[in-house]
């Protein structure tokens, strides 16, 4: 079988390494990738000392696709958690404050730190508890926004202090727009079983206590994961092995054409060369795949088309330690009140290596979401973002300042958002050997894409060995 995948983000690399490991036996391979680099959104930079991540810089272990390729790869040894004491806080009513202990997303698992925390007024905790007697609202097949749906139940203080900082900080697009079946399908089920979302979440809280004590005691620590040499690392080490097994990755490439042959394709590329295959994985991004698709899936194209992109900017600086009247300890922040950015992360503190002891790493974002700002040109950015620093930490000039910009790459999983990849699916239907992949279908965080990859790639090769026999 000769498998074609578009796009060497991690989901097409991870596409890739599912095909020449088949249990079917392993596959031809051409991987192609537009620009010059491999990785898509992970990258990482080394420069002074510093590991700069321009894209994710880590992921959760409680999704397992990443780990077992890191295994699979001879990185677990690279793995590492998070150091020291895992404090966060989110910047509310003007002041940095501890999140709650216990505190999820959007509800607390614990009843006395959400009552007594200063991150809400008692107006907004008040009206949280009102959703102790409320009756379910949510109706069986019909999605909705998570804000509207936790408003209803919640109250707005709720979603303005922890659901849209949280849930939107992870999807860059605010809760109003995002899709409560695609992002939190567990508030749906927390509402069938329990009715209230509060008694859900406490009884989740107590459930796992339990379990911890019947443990030993021991917490469940972070979730999250990296490498000792940063998420690029694990690009790395893909790119090397799937070289080393024969696969044909090609940088600077690009797919101008999909011709179907049956249920494979002539795929003609902008070199001019026609390259026959047996399956093809999309995993380009929305922008490329509606295009390659509006001739031969032309349904799956206009579905692929309306899902909306969002642009999303990390701003890394460093300072001198000494910057700092008070050593900076915690991870980091989520705003929740106005302010340039929707938090940081203190790279210094969270991970081993990032920076050398008399640096402090940090990472702020600047999502679309947060208007003007996200859009200005860079030294207006640079300015707000340095300023917002300077008011909340007191810290002089940096020393150094990385600007990412990720144009129009963050999916939004707005309200519907299923059935535009299940009318997207289906669209393909007589072409089951093609296979949408990536962060714009079936998840945005590094092991979701990981596994949708490997998981597309067999799916399109296992068809492609029946057609064959």
């Amino acid at each position: 079988m000769r498998l074609l995948v578009i796009g060497g983000g991690i989901t097409g690399l991870a596409a890739a390494w599912e095909a020449v490991r088949s249990s079917n036996g392993p596959a031809e391979v051409l991987l192609v990738e537009a620009s010059g680099r491999f990785g898509g959104k992970v990258h990482t930079e080394h420069t002074d000392g510093l590991l700069i991540e321009h894209g994710p810089d880590s992921f959760v272990a409680y999704r397992p696709a990443a780990l077992q390729l890191a295994e699979e790869l001879g990185l677990s040894g690279d793995v590492i958690s998070t150091s020291g004491t895992r404090t966060v806080h989110l910047r509310a009513r003007g002041r940095l404050q501890p999140m709650p202990a216990g505190m999820g997303m959007v509800l607390p698992s614990r009843l006395w730190p959400f009552v007594t925390t200063g991150i809400l007024s008692p107006a907004d905790k008040l009206r949280a508890g009102v959703d102790l007697v409320l009756p379910r609202r949510l109706v069986a097949g019909e999605d909705t926004s998570i804000g509207a749906f936790l408003r209803a139940r919640l109250g707005a203080g709720i979603v303005r202090r922890f659901a849209d900082p949280m849930i939107g900080g992870i999807y860059g697009a605010g809760v109003d727009e995002l899709s409560l079946d695609a992002v939190l399908p567990s508030l749906r089920a927390d509402e069938l079983a329990h009715r209230s979302l509060m008694l859900a979440s406490l009884a989740q809280g107590r459930k796992a206590r339990s379990n911890r004590t019947a443990a030993g005691g021991r917490g469940p620590g972070s979730p999250f994961r990296t490498f000792t040499g940063g998420l690029g690392s694990l690009v790395d080490a893909l790119v090397d092995r799937l070289v080393a097994a024969g696969a044909d990755l090609r940088l600077n490439t690009c797919v101008t054409e999909l011709r179907p042959t049956g249920q494979g394709a002539d795929v003609l590329l902008d070199d001019g060369s026609v390259e026959p295959v047996d399956a093809v994985i999309l995993a380009g991004g929305v922008t490329s795949s509606a295009d390659l698709l509006a001739v031969p899936a032309p349904e799956s194209s206009s579905a692929i088309s309306g899902i909306p992109l969002a642009t999303s900017t990390v701003v890394t600086l460093a300072y001198p330690a000494a910057a700092f009247t008070t050593p900076v300890t915690s991870h980091g922040w989520l705003e929740a009140d106005h302010a340039p950015i929707s938090g940081i992360t203190v790279s210094s503190a969270k991970w081993a290596g990032r920076a050398p002891a008399d640096t402090v790493l940090i990472r702020a974002f600047v999502p679309e979401r947060l208007g003007a700002i996200a859009l200005a040109d860079e030294e207006e950015l640079r300015s707000a973002v340095i300023g917002h620093l300077a008011a909340v930490l007191g810290a002089a000039e940096p020393s150094l300042v990385r600007v990412a910009r990720w144009p129009a790459m963050m999916p939004k999983y707005i309200v519907g958002h299923l059935e535009t990849v299940a009318t997207a699916e289906a669209g393909l239907a007589h072409l089951p050997n093609w296979r949408l992949a990536g962060s714009a279908v079936r998840g945005v965080g590094v092991p979701d894409c990981i596994a949708d990859g490997r998981r597309q790639a067999a799916l399109a090769l296992s068809g492609a060995a029946r057609v064959g026999a």
